[in-house]
């Protein structure tokens, strides 16, 4: 009898030791969520947690995406706050993230999708000041 309690408690053990690895994943994930939403709110641009999305690729790079929408044809700029707010929780959080998208809605072009694609080196640059917002806009990726 003491025997096949072992025999149960391993399981038990190592289910609650994936909970555990689990939940401290999920735990960074909404605290990079948060930021970016922060950041983001504080220039009012409204950020959905549903609207991102951080995943590890099969070469083990991560990417994060992120779709916002624009109040009118204000598409630049609530792309460039998008790509400030991650750029803001990728150096506060220390998270690894290669590659950053964000698509953009625009309701009053009939819901026109505008998508981009940074590297984070590019979005490290423009946190830091050395490249202005135009060259940025100029050498973003659109999809």
């Amino acid at each position: 009898m003491f025997r096949s309690r072992r025999i149960t408690a391993k399981p038990a053990v190592i289910s609650m030791l994936i909970i555990i690895a689990l939940a401290t994943a999920l735990q960074a994930n909404i605290r990079f969520y948060t930021i970016v939403q922060q950041v983001c709110n504080s220039y009012r641009v409204g950020v959905v947690m549903d609207k991102m999305r951080l995943t590890t690729e099969a070469n083990g790079e991560k990417t994060f995406d992120l779709v916002l929408t624009s109040r009118r044809n204000n598409f630049e700029e609530v792309m460039m706050v998008g790509y400030i707010g991650v750029g803001q929780a990728v150096a506060r959080t220390n998270e690894a993230v290669k590659t950053i998208n964000i698509t953009v809605s625009i309701p009053k072009a009939d819901n026109m999708l505008i998508m981009t694609t940074a590297d984070i080196s590019l979005v490290n640059d423009l946190r830091l000041g050395k490249v202005k917002s135009s060259q940025f806009i100029r050498q973003l990726q659109w999809n």
